[in-house]
C-alpha cells in the first residue's frame, strides 16, 4: 500500500496541475498531444531525452509565444514529506532537464535531414517542508526552481490535501486493495478540478501500479476510458468510483482562488498568495491597464513574518500578494552588511523587477518594481 506522503505528495501534484492551468500553461495529459516527445506508460506518461524516458506526472506548456525562444515546457514535481527535501531529489530534476533539453528531432528537407529541438524544459519542485540547504544551493546553480509551501500561509491548502489524500487511502485499506490505483486516483482529480486536456479519455487505473508494489495491469482493461465509463467491476484494486468522487470533489479550483503564479525575469517561479481576491479584484477594476507598479518588502514581523509582500505603489492599499523565497538566498540578501547591502535592491531591478501574471480570464498583468523613494 502507498504511504501516506506519496499520496499526498500525489494529490498536491494534480492541485498544483490546475494552478499551472489557471496562470497560462496548457496541460499536456497525453501522448496524443505530441506523440513525437510523450510517450504513455504503464505507469503514467513520459517524456522523451536523449538518454532516456522520464516521467512527467505533471507538465505543462506555456500557452503563450516567447520571442527569440523555443516553446516552454514545465515540468512540476511536489513533496509532501516530514524532512525538508534533499539534494537526491534536485539531482533527479536536474538530470531530466538536462536529458531532454538534448532530445533532438529530424526536419526533413529534401534530400537532408536537420536535427532540430522543439522544446525548452525547466522543473519546479514545491515542498510541504522547505529544502535543506544542499538542495537549495545545488537548485541556485544549477537554475531548478524552487517552491517552498511550509509557510503558514500554504496550510489551509496543504491541510485540505492532507484530508483527500487520507481519506482516499483509508478508503481503499477498508476495500482490502493492496495494490493502490493510483491512475483512477489521478483520473478522479482531474475531473474534479478540470485539469483533463487530452480530449474525451482520462487514464485508468489499469495503467498504474502502487508506488512500492509493482504488479501486471489487468488482461483486457484498455489503459484508456471515456470519463463517464469508469471501471468499477473489472477489477477488484478498483475504489468504488462514488466513494471516490464525493472525497475529492472537496478539491476545486475554488478552493485555489487565493493562489496565482508569478513569472520574473529570473530562472524561477513564484507562488503568490493574494490576501483579499475581493480586494485585488477592485483594484483590477480600477486600473485596466496590463501594467501596475508596485512596491516589494521583507516582512520583519507579524503574519508576515519570513514572506515578502507586493503591495500598490501609488500608496494604495487596496492589494497585497505574498511570496515566499529559498531560505538561502533570502538570507544572503538580507543578512549581509557593508557592499552587499544593496543586494535586496538589485535583486528587485533584476530578477524582481518584472513579474508576469495571468488572472481574470486571459488578461496578462506585469507587476513593474519601483523603488521606495528616498527622503
Amino acid at each position: 500500500m502507498i504511504g501516506r506522503e506519496a499520496l499526498r505528495g500525489i494529490v498536491l501534484e494534480e492541485v498544483l496541475a490546475r494552478l499551472l492551468q489557471d496562470n497560462g500553461y496548457k496541460l499536456l495529459v497525453s501522448e496524443h498531444q505530441d506523440p513525437d516527445a510523450l510517450k504513455q506508460a504503464q505507469h503514467g506518461l513520459l517524456v522523451r531525452g536523449r538518454g532516456g524516458e522520464h516521467q512527467a506526472d505533471v507538465i505543462g506548456e506555456l500557452d503563450l509565444p516567447v520571442p527569440f525562444s523555443l516553446p516552454l515546457r514545465l515540468f512540476v514535481e511536489a513533496k509532501f514529506t516530514k524532512q525538508k527535501v534533499g539534494i537526491a531529489v534536485v539531482r533527479n530534476a536536474h538530470g531530466t532537464i538536462h536529458d531532454v533539453n538534448e532530445q533532438y528531432s529530424s526536419f526533413s528537407s529534401g534530400a537532408h535531414s536537420v536535427p532540430i529541438r522543439r522544446y525548452q524544459y525547466s522543473y519546479t519542485l514545491f515542498s510541504a517542508s522547505g529544502f535543506a540547504p544542499e538542495a537549495q544551493r545545488y537548485a541556485l546553480a544549477q537554475q531548478i526552481s524552487l517552491v517552498d509551501l511550509s509557510s503558514s500561509g500554504f496550510a489551509e491548502l496543504l491541510s485540505l490535501v492532507s484530508e483527500i489524500a487520507d481519506a482516499t487511502r483509508d478508503l481503499a485499506i477498508t476495500q482490502g486493495i493492496n495494490r493502490f490505483p493510483v491512475g483512477q486516483v489521478r483520473a478522479a482529480l482531474r475531473r474534479a478540478l478540470g485539469t483533463w486536456t487530452g480530449g474525451f479519455e482520462t487514464p485508468t487505473e489499469s495503467d498504474e501500479t502502487d508506488a512500492q508494489v509493482e504488479g501486471a495491469p489487468e488482461k483486457g482493461v484498455s489503459p484508456y476510458m471515456t470519463v463517464g465509463r469508469m471501471p468499477g467491476k473489472h477489477s477488484s484494486q478498483v475504489l468504488p468510483q462514488a466513494q471516490l468522487m464525493t472525497i475529492v470533489t472537496q478539491m476545486h479550483s475554488d478552493r485555489l482562488g487565493d493562489l496565482i503564479v508569478g513569472f520574473p525575469s529570473a530562472p524561477f517561479i513564484l507562488v503568490l498568495r493574494i490576501e483579499s481576491r475581493a480586494d485585488f479584484g477592485n483594484y483590477l477594476a480600477q486600473n485596466p491597464g496590463s501594467e501596475i507598479a508596485v512596491h516589494i518588502e521583507f516582512a520583519h514581523r507579524g503574519k508576515h513574518d519570513g514572506d515578502w509582500v507586493i503591495v500598490p505603489a501609488d500608496g494604495s492599499p487596496q492589494f497585497r500578494l505574498v511570496f515566499a523565497l529559498p531560505e538561502l538566498l533570502a538570507d544572503w540578501l538580507l543578512n549581509s552588511d557593508g557592499p552587499a547591502a544593496p543586494r535586496v535592491r538589485d535583486i528587485k531591478r533584476g530578477m524582481l523587477s518584472s513579474i508576469v501574471i495571468f488572472r481574470f480570464g486571459s488578461r496578462l498583468l506585469r507587476l513593474l518594481y519601483e523603488p521606495h523613494r528616498r527622503r
